[in-house]
């Protein structure tokens, strides 16, 4: 016997896998003392920079293959933590929302391009920050800055968002976007009202991305693609 409209529609409902619902998971004071774990592999990743770094850039293979192999078992450790204490579901392509991405990446061009006119304004030419990351970028292979960069948009995305939302603070979301938003701009040292004003703005529109959809994925995949196009428009103006 064929099956009618209403039937269909049930049956593909039936079939549909829904994604993981934001209910606050069970937390210990163990489980949010591991948390000092995560910062612990972040930390050791971005200090194994060092071992390739040469002012007189005479780059040695084997420092820039010690330093991926940190870094691989870094964000290797990071993540087995983030599914073991269910902070984040298991990577799938159903995580990776295209529209969504695309609307993130243009609230950072417009967070960008606010930030430029005030920078403009005051007569900043850039932040402490942004000065302190470009020289240690000169003394760093190209490979090796690309990727301690642009890998912010996955520990940042932990350290300051997931850990903040699904941990530290997951009974307590309001208390969560305050911490999410004031600890990643404090991180990048602000020192004047531009610089504030410019780091400020990109954690609202990652922390907003973050409270509206609860996607790590999502946040991750904005975050690399801006890092990755200005640390491109870096190299590629030295």
């Amino acid at each position: 016997m064929p099956m009618n409209y209403f039937d269909i529609i049930e049956s593909e409902k039936a079939e549909q896998v829904d994604l993981p619902e934001n209910e606050p998971k069970k937390q210990t004071w163990l489980s949010r003392l591991s948390y000092l774990l995560l910062l612990l592999y972040w930390q050791v990743s971005q200090g194994a920079v060092a071992l390739p770094m040469d002012r007189h850039q005479h780059f040695h293979l084997w420092k820039i293959l010690a330093f991926l192999l940190i870094f691989i078992v870094c964000v290797a450790l990071s993540y087995d933590w983030a599914r073991k204490h269910e902070l984040i579901p298991k990577i799938s392509l159903r995580q990776f929302p295209l529209g969504k991405i695309a609307t993130g990446f243009v609230l950072m061009l417009v967070t960008s391009m606010i930030s430029g006119v005030i920078m403009s304004l005051t007569k900043t030419d850039t932040t402490e920050n942004q000065a302190a990351v470009d020289a240690i970028g000169k003394a760093l292979p190209p490979l090796v800055f690309f990727i301690m960069t642009v890998s912010a948009g996955f520990f940042e995305e932990l350290v300051f968002r997931v850990s903040m939302f699904e941990l530290l603070f997951n009974k307590w979301p309001k208390v969560a976007m305050f911490f999410a938003w004031g600890l990643f701009t404090a991180a990048h040292m602000p020192t004047d009202i531009p610089s504030f004003l410019t780091y400020g703005l990109m954690s609202l529109v990652l922390t907003s991305l973050y409270t509206k959809y609860r996607n790590f994925y999502l946040n991750m995949s904005v975050h690399f693609l801006w890092n990755a196009v200005i640390t491109l428009v870096l190299l590629l103006g030295k």
